[in-house]
């Protein structure tokens, strides 16, 4: 089971950086559960798809390279850089046309052939520079 979750996470985040919200969706549990560093606390399914949209109208050249994945039971951890030109608008912020480059960790907790549970976790602080909300080098 091991492998099918690595081969399932994998094809999460090629439908996600594919801008293929409806794959990413159904890949989702209805109780889902996103822990993403952007927001205050946990959301649910239908803000998850929306937020991956978003990102992805404002990154349309999103890609995620898979350094390392480790699987233990029904999760799933990811070792990833998403690299990328930030276009378009996301959450308030305007687009600046440079690139963006970061690193982070995701766990992913797979029922039943569903995405159950998520947690994110990366550098903020360089994605946000890098979309020029703060100042800092890029």
């Amino acid at each position: 089971m091991s492998e099918e979750n690595k081969v399932f996470v994998r094809t999460f985040l090629d439908a996600f950086a594919s801008g293929d919200v409806e794959t990413t969706k159904g890949m989702i549990a209805d109780d889902h559960v996103f822990h993403f560093p952007f927001f205050d606390g946990p959301m649910e399914r239908d803000a998850h798809a929306d937020t991956q949209a978003g990102f992805v109208a404002a990154i349309p050249d999103l890609k995620f390279e898979v350094h390392d994945q480790i699987a233990e039971e029904d999760k799933v951890a990811t070792r990833f850089t998403i690299t990328g030109t930030f276009t378009a608008p996301f959450q308030d912020m305007k687009p600046n046309g440079e690139a963006i480059e970061f690193s982070g960790t995701n766990i992913m907790r797979i029922v039943d052939g569903k995405n159950v549970e998520e947690w994110d976790s990366f550098d903020t602080m360089a994605l946000m520079g890098q979309m020029g909300a703060i100042h800092g080098a890029h």
